[in-house]
């Protein structure tokens, strides 16, 4: 992959991956996942939230595992961008979800929107556990060992 372009406009910059780093987004995002689980039949908006960040923390792990890190310049589209043009077409449907719910969670962060479903808290909860999952089996092929 080409990523002189993401380079040049300063989305992403090269960071040597680390392991420690790696494990720890990924310990965080499966623990944030819990959270969102437990919070969903409290408070739907929270809980749909979390599990957008847990799959932001998933997202940072590939990241970091190819080189590479979001700078300050939209880093939750970035991690996005960066991870469908890194996957490819058969990740298209879950990261169109993950992009769905990042503009659902910035209606709720920025516009005070809380407007969550319960159908929307369980579908999110449902797309972060398949992402991290999906994350997880790719690291684990590339490192050839089980990171969590």
């Amino acid at each position: 992959m080409n990523y002189e372009r993401w380079l040049r406009d300063h989305l992403i910059k090269k960071q040597a991956p680390d392991h420690n780093q790696i494990t720890k987004q990924l310990d965080r995002a499966c623990k944030d996942l819990r959270a969102a689980e437990a919070l969903s039949s409290i408070d739907r908006t929270w809980s749909f939230t979390i599990a957008y960040h847990a799959m932001i923390r998933a997202g940072r792990a590939f990241m970091y595992s190819t080189g590479f890190l979001p700078t300050t310049l939209n880093p939750h589209k970035t991690i996005i961008e960066f991870m469908r043009e890194a996957l490819g077409d058969q990740y298209g449907d879950l990261l169109l979800g993950f992009d769905r719910m990042r503009r659902k969670r910035h209606d709720f962060i920025y516009e005070s929107e809380n407007h969550t479903t319960e159908r929307e808290a369980i579908s999110a909860i449902k797309t972060a556990q398949d992402l991290i999952r999906r994350v997880h089996e790719c690291l684990e092929d590339k490192y050839k060992k089980e990171l969590i």
